[in-house]
């Protein structure tokens, strides 16, 4: 049998799109019409493109099970094939749509469909599948695929995978020496993967994460992932790891057992984690970077209790927090800061202050980005419900474009706040020059 995997990010070109960002849903960077606006957009383009985990998974798993697998990320496929499985996204779906469409034209014997939790969600928008998968596609194609007939309608996934059930991911399908993660982690290839799944906090509310993986963290063994590690460097020639695990480290000894387990191994690689302030200590952060670490991803969002409060979100102790940045600079490691605006309570007066209390922080590089609600979240049913959701087409859910009517704040303030955000914080002397430095040494080393 023959099995075609296809993402359509790079197919109709070089656009700033991630599908495996926001629990599968996926992001497109859209910084406006203005100068700066376009600067940063096309700087972005050029900094990042990461793989799609999920396809990685998938094609390893079929692969390992005898099939015939190709991947498609730059063009359709021309070639007949039994499936067609399409990379599903809110940002991209009309695209991914129309090339189901018209697979389904030329290739009628063929089964088309689709995986992601957006597809599952709103399956009506995907009109050109013959199936979709709802749940999590590599359980489903581990534990319950056994022939194409299966393939008809909403396929329903009876269960969520074991972490350790996952192959070491194979990257061989894939464009590995054009995966990068600029300025954060400089040493190409950039590979990612996963010791966890899952994420229990009060602001699944409004995350896509607690949606697509459950509440329920399950963990990959140390034992296994080192093994996915050492495979990865060996076979792929990877020298930098991207953690995709929606909440690094929630088992507190994991960060401990797992850095232990790399020095021990004398396995040389950078890597980086998105966490919670919270989480992290001078004992672990000490320790990881010991391992590799160079780069902590974390959700700020916000520094307002109650916007923090009403939007159920759960705070990090700003003391802790500030102690924590500046401990990670002075080990060297990069903090990437992520800020939220248009919260439930916000104004233009408390973006204002989330704006300068970006540039109070001591971190290396900060993410603005606009509250977006997505269906499969209590805050999009709530919104529903209250009739407080913009007449928009689902691919302007971007994280950069207001889909929500407030009361406090027009779309043109939205707009204003986040080219104001990015470039107050990047078009800074000190920061430009921090960043050119960066970029200067990652190249001699």
């Amino acid at each position: 049998m023959k099995i075609a995997l296809i993402d359509t990010t790079k197919i109709f070109g070089n656009r700033s799109i991630n599908k495996d960002l926001n629990g599968g849903y996926g992001t497109k960077d859209n910084f406006g019409n203005s100068l700066y606006g376009r600067l940063f957009q096309n700087l972005r383009g050029q900094a990042v493109f990461l793989p799609h985990l999920t396809s990685i998974y998938i094609y390893t798993i079929l692969e390992k099970k005898g099939y015939s697998v190709k991947y498609f990320y730059k063009n359709k496929p021309n070639d007949y094939f039994d499936i067609f499985i399409i990379v599903g996204s809110i940002v991209d779906y009309k695209k991914e749509n129309e090339i189901a469409g018209e697979l389904k034209t030329r290739f009628k014997t063929s089964r088309v469909g689709f995986i992601g939790p957006f597809p599952a969600k709103m399956p009506n928008l995907f009109s050109n599948s013959d199936f979709i998968i709802d749940g999590e596609a590599e359980a489903f194609f581990l534990y319950q695929f056994y022939s194409i007939e299966e393939l008809d309608g909403t396929v329903k996934v009876n269960r969520w995978i074991d972490m350790d059930d996952l192959p070491s991911p194979n990257y061989s399908a894939f464009p590995i020496n054009q995966y990068k993660y600029r300025p954060i982690l400089n040493r190409g290839p950039v590979l990612t993967i996963q010791s966890s799944r899952g994420c229990p906090y009060s602001c699944g509310y409004y995350c896509t994460y607690p949606t697509s993986q459950g509440k329920k963290v399950r963990h990959r063994s140390v034992k296994s992932l080192v093994e996915d590690i050492a495979f990865m460097q060996n076979k792929f020639s990877m020298r930098s790891l991207l953690f995709r695990d929606p909440i690094f480290g929630i088992d507190k000894e994991y960060p401990f057992l797992l850095s232990e387990e790399i020095i021990k191994k004398n396995i040389s690689i950078d890597w980086g984690i998105e966490t919670r302030a919270d989480l992290l200590t001078k004992n672990n952060l000490l320790l990881m970077k010991k391992a590799g670490l160079k780069s902590v991803n974390i959700g700020i969002e916000t520094n307002n209790a109650d916007i923090a409060k009403l939007n159920k979100r759960k705070l990090s102790e700003a003391a802790h927090q500030a102690e924590i940045i500046n401990y990670c600079r002075k080990l060297g490691i990069k903090v990437i800061g992520f800020f939220i605006f248009g919260l439930e309570g916000d104004t233009t007066n408390s973006i204002e202050k989330t704006i300068k209390f970006s540039l109070e922080q001591n971190i290396f590089m900060a993410r603005f980005s606009v509250s977006t609600p997505y269906p499969g979240t209590a805050y999009y049913e709530s919104l529903k419900q209250n009739n407080s959701l913009l007449e928009k087409e689902f691919e302007e859910y971007n994280q950069f474009n207001m889909t929500i009517s407030q009361d406090n704040l027009t779309e043109e303030e939205i707009d204003k706040s986040i080219v104001s955000a990015y470039k107050r914080f990047y078009m800074r002397p000190k920061k430009v020059m921090s960043l050119f430095i960066d970029q200067v040494l990652s190249v001699i080393a």
